[in-house]
């Protein structure tokens, strides 16, 4: 719709996710809402996934990544819907 390359615009919905997260998670560990354990665990496992993805991404047709994504984005849609109603 706005031209924009599909690998653009995955990069920068990480980019844009992880800028505007950093206040909330930082305000739930100050405040004991994180069991630190399971988040370490998660830490650890994004560290070892996190190049499977690349790697995967460079090797997927861009198609594939934007119905993938459509269906992602349409899922967070569906869950915020149905959590606000």
């Amino acid at each position: 719709m706005l031209k924009i390359p599909t690998r653009m615009t995955i990069v920068s919905s990480l980019a844009i996710t992880l800028i505007s997260s950093i206040g909330t998670v930082s305000g739930k560990i100050s405040t004991g809402q994180v069991s630190i354990l399971p988040a370490l665990i998660m830490v650890v496992a994004s560290l070892i996934a996190s190049p499977i993805g690349a790697y995967t991404g460079k090797r997927v047709n861009t198609k594939v990544l934007q119905i993938i994504m459509g269906i992602l984005i349409f899922a967070v849609a569906m869950k915020t819907w149905t959590t606000i109603l």
